[in-house]
């Protein structure tokens, strides 16, 4: 049994979608139940081809019920849950992925007792949130920017709406004469609204917000803050209710330390002989 499977049938095991090994299962199901759900593991092409293949399933969702409504029903509420867990994210034990739908609900054959099923894919993947100094300001600033019902991802893409999802894509060095080197990033924020107008409401907001503030405070110590060089917005085509805004950040950065390989051993002879 596939840990990563098991942990999404615990997840919705923890919904009251099931109990695992009594009407929820795991690459299996039993023919003798009118209601049940299987969740089983799909071939296919790799979709994430630099991703370590733990890290990922990609997963059937079989719901059986006996009417045609009860498995729509369900199926769609389960669907719900996974898009958009009330954490803002699927926790099991201390393990946090999302899930993406590749495949939308389809209706299936009626089996020998003349029940119904329907059928959808989805991928699971495993998520590991990033910390990180200039990441975390440019979050800061948009759960501030934003009302509380906002979401706010780092470093990875969540799929709660409405939420923004911050990744840093680029980075930039410039060299400053007796000082600390600037150091330029740009990040991306996927904005992920429930309509067009909320979509526009947020991004007027953080672009206003940032063509005001024009600094953010960096955490810890020293007061340091970063510039902001430029922000942009647009709309994704054929959905105007996500879209995607791109921020670029300068600030100094501290220089490495470069540190000299410590000697296995030194040794000193006191006496100086002439050959």
């Amino acid at each position: 049994m596939s840990n990563m499977a098991k942990q999404l049938a615990l997840f919705l095991q923890g919904k009251g979608e099931g109990i695992l090994g009594t009407d929820l299962f795991v690459d299996s199901e039993s023919q003798y139940l009118d209601e049940s759900i299987a969740l089983c593991h799909a071939g296919g092409s790799a979709e994430f081809k630099l991703d370590a293949p733990g890290s990922w399933r990609k997963l059937s969702l079989l719901i059986r019920s006996e009417t045609s409504e009860g498995a729509q029903e369900r199926i769609w509420r389960i669907i719900g849950k996974l898009l958009e867990p009330e954490e803002g994210i699927i926790d099991v034990d201390g393990g946090l992925y999302t899930a993406q739908i590749t495949a939308l609900p389809a209706v299936q054959a009626l089996d020998a007792e003349g029940r119904c099923s329907m059928k959808a894919v989805l991928l699971l993947k495993q998520v590991m949130p990033v910390a990180e100094s200039w990441l975390e300001a440019i979050s800061q600033y948009t759960e501030s920017a934003l009302s509380l019902q906002w979401r706010v991802y780092r470093g990875f893409n969540g799929t709660c709406r409405p939420s923004v999802s911050w990744q840093c894509t680029g980075w930039h060095s410039a060299a400053v004469s007796r000082g600390a080197p600037q150091l330029s990033k740009q990040f991306v924020g996927q904005i992920a609204a429930r309509s067009a107008s909320e979509y526009q409401l947020a991004a007027q907001l953080l672009m206003l917000g940032l063509a005001e503030q024009a600094k953010l405070p960096l955490g810890g110590l020293g007061g340091r803050w970063l510039t902001v060089l430029d922000a942009q917005a647009a709309t994704r085509s054929g959905d105007l209710s996500t879209g995607v805004m791109t921020v670029t950040l300068t600030g100094g950065a501290a220089a490495p330390q470069v540190s000299m390989p410590l000697m296995a051993k030194l040794h000193t002879d006191t006496q100086i002989r002439n050959k």
